[in-house]
């Protein structure tokens, strides 16, 4: 008989029984109080407890390359493409605070009692503030768009999130680079590296998204195979040129690029196959993410230590500091937000896999990386599952 491998086999049935979970998940949640999206996080880290102790299932591992080349960059575009630039610009003030002095302020908030409760020098207390210090883009866009909320106030949950999140990355980065190499943390390089990340991010965007969208008018392409293959093409190309060539935010330039393809290529409706293409890899991209960041909550070991419950209690409050600090601000400047979208914005801090990827990128003999992806980890299940609930009896009970 001839001889073969079973391992792509064993992969694709896998696979098939994933996808099999995830559509049952989807199916019996579709009432639940909790977004489908919680439960399959629950899922999955019901496995990762199960394959813990029966090491004879195959596990699953979040990785930064699953996250960022694989996930991110079909969540990023997916979400920009729906997400209109004019409510976003009409929100400039608010999204340019949160995603840059927001970031500085949560780090800040976050770390120093950090450094108090887990008896660690500041500089790796701040690593980790860092790390959990912008809300994950994937967690907010697959989770608040199952709720129904005014398109100006998701204008402004999804834009923070995309833009503080290639602020955090910068901050994070820099910091480690201190926090690994006994460096020197210079506020203007920071600045000046923000500013690069953040600001060619944008034309390189618009220029890569412009290119494709006239690339499909002229083959006279919508809603067929071409369109649907360079519209993906678009959202990997973009990101990983950003990332991995330019080291600029790949969140932002595939942001950029969504939205300079769909200005030329024009809206589509609901009934078009480019609709119902990101739509179904939007769900399948966050399901996977989703369960794999509970599996690997599972398979993590959580010593009992007060630390866990604290630092539950320092994001909450760091959060809600912000936002309402933060809307006392932008009323004295006259542009005030109404204190129902400030309750939603507090719940909206959710913390998900960028934030276990940050973490994971750090190099394992570093001392105190166990503990930082202990916390991350919680911080994830709770704002993941806890969240969603609270946001979705408040929104029955105010009719948002």
């Amino acid at each position: 008989m001839l001889e073969h491998d079973p391992t792509l086999a064993i992969n694709v049935a896998s696979f098939c029984v994933l996808l099999f979970v995830l559509a049952g998940i989807r199916h019996f949640s579709r009432h639940s109080i909790l977004p489908s999206e919680s439960w399959i996080l629950l899922a999955g880290l019901l496995y990762g407890m199960v394959v813990y102790h029966f090491d004879t299932l195959p596990a699953l591992h979040l990785t930064p390359e699953l996250v960022f080349a694989l996930l991110l960059p079909i969540l990023i575009f997916s979400s920009a493409r729906t997400l209109s630039p004019t409510e976003v610009e009409q929100h400039g003030l608010h999204v340019g605070f949160l995603a840059t002095f927001g970031v500085a302020i949560t780090i800040f908030m976050i770390g120093m009692p950090l450094h108090w409760l887990m008896d660690i020098p500041l500089i790796h207390a701040m690593l980790l503030a860092a790390s959990v210090a912008a809300t994950d883009p994937s967690a907010v866009n697959s989770i608040f768009q199952r709720f129904r909320m005014p398109e100006e106030l998701t204008a402004l949950l999804e834009g923070e999130s995309l833009f503080n999140d290639g602020t955090a990355i910068v901050a994070f980065l820099s910091i480690a680079v201190v926090a690994l190499s006994a460096g020197e943390l210079h506020a203007g390089e920071l600045t000046l590296q923000l500013l690069w990340t953040l600001g060619a991010a944008v034309p390189l965007g618009m220029v890569l998204g412009w290119m494709a969208s006239k690339l499909i008018l002229v083959w006279y392409e919508r809603n067929h195979f071409a369109e649907l293959s360079l519209s993906l093409v678009l959202a990997f190309g973009s990101f990983l040129l950003a990332e991995n060539l330019l080291h600029i935010s790949g969140v932002v330039t595939t942001m950029f690029a969504a939205w300079a393809y769909i200005r030329v290529r024009g809206k589509p409706t609901k009934k078009e196959s480019f609709s119902a293409y990101w739509n179904y890899l939007n769900e399948l991209a966050g399901s996977v993410l989703f369960f794999i960041l509970g599996v690997t909550a599972g398979l993590h070991q959580f010593p009992l230590s007060w630390a866990i419950p604290g630092v539950i209690v320092i994001l909450l409050v760091s959060r809600a500091s912000l936002i309402y600090g933060s809307g006392l601000l932008f009323r004295v400047v006259g542009q005030p937000l109404p204190t129902r979208w400030q309750h939603i914005l507090t719940l909206g801090g959710l913390r998900g896999a960028v934030s276990c990827a940050l973490v994971l990128m750090i190099p394992v003999n570093y001392p105190y990386r166990e503990d930082m992806l202990c916390l991350v980890l919680v911080l994830c299940l709770f704002t993941l599952v806890i969240n969603p609930a609270v946001l979705q009896i408040y929104l029955r009970k105010n009719h948002l």
